[in-house]
């Protein structure tokens, strides 16, 4: 098999990250994990979106679950990172249905004593109005056309 930069021909046909598969073949893992060097944090050897595409890659060629060291063909599923677990909490949702239940408490509580207080404001409109007697009333009552 000929080589390309020490590594195998088929690989530089194969993937388009022929620098990422080499540092897979050479590291396994630990490419892909970042390094604290001389108390300053390094990134992991293989970029994360060129990881994702050779795992895509093996998945399409079917070497997923396998990796072959001398080829670089594949990809181990102990690389792969574990996925977060989703959200067990609800949705937000809109504020008119957060606060529905409150809101109709409110409205019933109010709506209790809301005949009294109809009552009282007839009342209060009643009163407010002149006296029929006068004589500036019936002067005004006449020009309205009212008997």
């Amino acid at each position: 098999m000929r080589m390309h930069f020490g590594v195998p021909k088929k690989i530089v046909r194969n993937s388009r990250f022929v620098e990422s598969v080499r540092r897979l073949m050479q590291h396994g893992e630990e490419a892909l994990k970042p390094q604290f060097v001389n108390e300053m944090w390094r990134g992991p050897m293989v970029n994360p979106r060129k990881a994702n595409a050779i795992r895509k890659e093996a998945m399409a060629d079917g070497t997923y679950g396998t990796f072959d060291v001398t080829t670089g063909i594949g990809w181990d599923a102990a690389w792969d990172r574990p996925q977060k677990l989703p959200s067990v909490r609800p949705f937000k949702g809109h504020k008119r249905e957060r606060t529905r239940e409150a809101r109709a408490q409110r409205i019933e509580g109010l709506m209790e004593d809301m005949d009294d207080k109809i009552q009282d404001y007839r009342d209060a409109f009643v009163a407010s109005k002149p006296e029929t007697e006068g004589f500036e009333n019936m002067i005004k009552n006449k020009q309205a056309g009212k008997k």
